[in-house]
């Protein structure tokens, strides 16, 4: 068999199976921020896997159809990942590193897929090398493009004003000194005074690009006018993410936050979150991480969009599952079967926590729910029986697991 064919002919044989393709970008995704720390980011993973099953897509549709490697050109994904790069921070090394990496993981996946499925040591070391020739010239032609995608973005980014004001935040955030007037004066933003952030993104994550932002901004404005606040710092913070400040109204406590809400008709597949009031940098600072705690919990609970997530609603939620899976354990340590997600059980598991708001009381239980007193002590009886352990002795545990049963129920 001719060598263009032989290699032809397995490409196309792994690549009929579904979700070799998939399985493969997966592993390659792990590895690249296995390696290189400074990519960890949830969004900027997303982006990975993106760009990385874009690209095993484009070989396949290559060899398929006998288009030599060294035409090879970036896919849209892989275009849009070099931009992330620069949106980040990151430099163009690290960018051909990851590239490296990913050859380097789909050659391990090529080898084992040959080694399984070629019959002669001879044979299986002609397979691998074909693929390691063709991989290597179409790879090399990849990072021509990606190079000059990542310039000319870097290039546009270092001369906007969006840079500028991302460049500031970043510095605010980090912590670095700060002086607060030429940094307010940088963002057209005043500091000195009493903030509320929030923080707006697109669920999934795979939308357009460019419609997708401009969609984030407009929603970013709604936010904010509903904050009663017209001019607020919008910096774009990661992939589909923005984040915002605004001057936190008069009124006192978290009342003005009561009823936000985004329309998802106008703006389909996007939530918000935001943080409590905070004073200062240093309030912009622990505002802005408590909205990102909150899109956290929302995330992890899969809130519908159009929802706004309150951190002062959450907080104690975000504290508890700090370590997700020692929550989900915990969760299953003190519920039990009653952390099933089934309507009788979620309606059982509803009573319980009223149960211990009003400090294990069946009358001021049956009261906010409307039925008899008898109603609820058959109801509690009837949880007590699915407990690993008593009421009494855990109602604290019982309060905090019942926060984070969805975490369990997998919703």
């Amino acid at each position: 068999m001719p060598e263009d064919n032989r290699f032809s002919e397995l490409v196309q044989r792994y690549t009929a199976d579904p979700d070799w393709l998939p399985s493969v970008a997966r592993d390659i995704t792990d590895a690249i921020h296995g390696e290189l720390t400074a990519l960890d980011d949830e969004d900027l993973r997303t982006a990975t896997y993106a760009s990385s099953e874009s690209v095993l897509r484009l070989l396949a549709y290559m060899v398929r159809n006998d288009v030599p490697p060294r035409e090879a050109e970036p896919p849209p994904a892989a275009v849009e990942y070099a931009r992330e790069f620069v949106r980040h921070g990151v430099p163009l090394d690290s960018l051909l590193r990851a590239y490296y990496v990913g050859h380097a993981t789909f050659f391990k996946r090529w080898a084992a897929a040959v080694h399984a499925d070629v019959r002669g040591d001879g044979q299986q070391a002609y397979a691998i090398e074909l693929g390691a020739a063709w991989t290597f010239e179409f790879v090399e032609a990849l990072s021509a493009g990606l190079v000059r995608s990542y310039a000319s973005e870097r290039e546009r980014w270092v001369r906007s004003a969006a840079a500028v004001r991302s460049q500031t935040v970043e510095a605010l955030l980090s912590g670095r000194p700060a002086d607060v007037q030429t940094m307010s004066s940088r963002l057209h933003y005043e500091l000195e005074r009493d903030h509320v952030a929030f923080v707006v993104w697109l669920e999934p994550p795979e939308g357009p690009g460019g419609e997708g932002l401009a969609m984030l901004e407009r929603a970013g404005l709604q936010v904010a006018t509903s904050l009663a606040d017209a001019k607020p710092l919008l910096v774009p913070r990661g992939r589909l993410l923005i984040a915002g400040w605004v001057a936190a109204p008069a009124t006192g406590g978290g009342d003005y936050l009561k009823g936000l809400r985004l329309d998802p008709r106008e703006f389909p597949g996007v939530l918000a979150a935001c943080g409590c009031r905070g004073t200062g940098v240093s309030g912009f600072q622990r505002s802005h991480q408590e909205a990102l705690n909150a899109r956290r919990i929302a995330r992890l609970t899969r809130r519908r969009a159009g929802s706004v997530t309150r951190y002062d609603e959450v907080a104690l939620a975000s504290l508890a599952t700090a370590d997700v899976e020692q929550a989900r354990e915990f969760v299953l340590a003190e519920l039990g079967p009653l952390a099933e997600g089934d309507d009788r059980t979620v309606r059982m598991a509803a009573t319980l926590q009223v149960y211990l708001e009003e400090n294990l009381s069946p009358r001021r239980t049956a009261q906010r729910l409307g039925v008899h007193e008898n109603t609820i002590t058959n109801r509690i009886r009837s949880v007590q029986e699915r407990l690993p352990h008593p009421i009494d002795q855990r109602a604290c545990e019982l309060q905090v697991a019942l926060r984070i049963v969805r975490l369990a129920q997998g919703e």
